[in-house]
């Protein structure tokens, strides 16, 4: 037997036991053994989902806290009216505070409705939605009662009416959950709004059966109101399984952008129009209901968009960073081969323009491979920082560009420099590494060297037509770098540790 099965136990003994109770209970005792189990029913699924909430993280465990609260008020409200039934000797009438708590077991379950699943921006965000859920309850509390006593004291007119609003009420909710279930994209989040949906739609069929048909009939006891107890044992099923009715949303992604952004509206909206309806009977409320709606709504969209984008500031940054990173070569700290594209990319283009020489230096520290067999490859990593240093340092202008071509290669550009200029850059270059004296045995100058491939050209004196490096530089900036490369062949072919175009 599974897990899910297993768990099914628990809801399905306490239905058992619930009917043997109202069975078996002397005639005498089977109000008050009826009113006590819709007491202990909803307290039971609170317990589960409370349960289940020591197992979630983060917003799935605010999820199960709000639904564990809301079986708590309703809970509440089936206690006020055993008080009054059994403590007061009441007459079956509908009860002000029953009634309240019963419209006020539906605020956690709105504040989950209306709220994002990944919360955005600041904290006051949830709050704002939970001040218009709490207003939404209590505005139609407002409206349902004092649709109720229209005519003074409650009356069946009236109580018609209110049974009606009440299943307007309880179809917002299981409407909003089975679309919040379908848009649900994290598996927790899916699990959530499953058992709410399944709730909320099982409640909303037998609170309709019971207030229409059972309620009415004169010949029936309130232990046929029992039957509501039925809707708690699938959500306290789903709660202690941790049972999944699909991991995965099949929705579109434009119908879960669309459900995540009206959600908060749907909010506002419904608390607007309650108010518009309660300010009829209740100008104070109503107006104040109204006020809520449209400053919370106006203040929450104003911090959602701050959130929004303060997160997109850091996700730019972020991307900068990882951009910045991948261009980066790890062991050096200069820019990598993949940064050289784009610099010689911007750099023909500018010159294209404006004219001028465009240089590049084919750098190649001599011997390096010797080098890494001796000392090993820690040491060669660290002749490679020191010479890439040194290579930096000798860059006297800002506008000249380092990259570690790959291995032990390094390639300068140099803007606006002709051939002389690169001449002379090259050869400070040269020295600049000689100087560092990092011993080489293996070496005939004894110290690490450099051997360099200068070339140089001018991107404005050649057609316009060719085309480019990688798709976006002139076809002239393949030639630049591979004339460097072939000088600096002829550089190591004379002895190395020199200069040659």
């Amino acid at each position: 037997m599974n897990s899910a099965a297993r768990s099914a136990r628990l809801p399905a003994l306490f239905l058992l036991g619930q009917l043997a109770l109202l069975m078996l209970a002397p005639a005498t005792m089977r109000h008050a053994a009826a009113y006590g189990v819709v007491v202990l029913a909803p307290v039971g699924a609170a317990a589960a989902a409370l349960w289940r909430a020591r197992s979630e993280r983060g917003v799935a465990r605010q999820g199960w806290c709000a639904m564990a609260l809301s079986l708590l008020l309703w809970a509440l409200g089936a206690l006020s009216n055993l008080w009054h039934e059994l403590i007061l000797n009441g007459s079956g009438q509908m009860y002000r505070d029953a009634t309240l708590a019963f419209n006020l077991s539906t605020v956690p379950l709105a504040f989950l409705l209306a709220s994002e699943w990944r919360p955005v921006g600041p904290a006051m965000v949830r709050w704002i939605d939970a001040l218009m859920a709490l207003s939404l309850g209590v505005a139609y509390f407002l409206v349902t009662w004092f649709t109720l006593t229209a005519r003074g004291a409650p009356d069946e007119e009236g109580v018609i009416a209110m049974v009606w609003l009440l299943d307007g009420q309880n179809l917002y909710l299981a409407l909003g959950a089975m679309i919040r279930w379908h848009a649900a994209e994290d598996r927790d989040e899916r699990d959530l709004f499953a058992a709410l949906a399944i709730y909320c739609l099982v409640y909303l069929l037998l609170c309709g059966f019971n207030n229409h048909w059972l309620a009415p009939n004169p010949a029936l006891g309130p232990e046929y109101a029992t039957v509501i107890t039925l809707a708690f044992a699938p959500l306290a099923w789903m709660a202690i399984g941790h049972v999944s009715l699909g991991a995965k949303s099949l929705a579109r992604p434009g119908f879960v952008h669309a459900v995540r952004s009206a959600s908060p509206i749907l909010l506002a909206g419904a608390l607007l129009m309650v108010s518009l309806v309660l300010i009829r009977a209740d100008y104070t409320h109503g107006a104040l209901g109204i006020l809520v709606a449209v400053l919370g709504h106006g203040l929450r969209s104003t911090l959602a968009q701050v959130g929004h984008i303060a997160l997109g500031d850091s996700l730019r940054r972020e991307h900068s960073e990882l951009q910045s990173l991948a261009r980066t070569d790890a062991v050096t700290g200069i820019p990598n081969r993949h940064y050289l594209h784009q610099a010689l990319d911007n750099m023909w283009r500018m010159h294209r323009r404006s004219g001028g020489d465009l240089s590049a230096l084919m750098i190649d520290i001599d011997h390096f491979k010797h080098f890494n067999d001796r000392y090993g490859h820690p040491a060669g990593d660290a002749c490679l920082r020191e010479v890439a240093g040194a290579l930096q340092g000798a860059l006297v202008r800002p506008g000249d560009v380092l990259v570690r071509y790959g291995g032990e290669e390094f390639i300068a550009l140099l803007q606006d420099a002709d051939a002389n200029a690169a001449g002379v850059v090259a050869e400070r270059l040269r020295l600049a590494v000689q100087n560092l004296c990092i011993e080489h045995a293996t070496s005939p100058y004894s110290v690490v060297t450099v051997s360099i491939g200068a070339a140089s050209i001018q991107p404005q004196s050649l057609p316009s037509t060719l085309t480019g490096l990688g798709g976006a530089a002139a076809a002239g900036a393949a030639s630049l770098v591979q004339s460097a490369d072939r000088a600096l062949y002829r550089a190591k072919q004379v002895g190395r540790n020199c200069v040659m175009f």
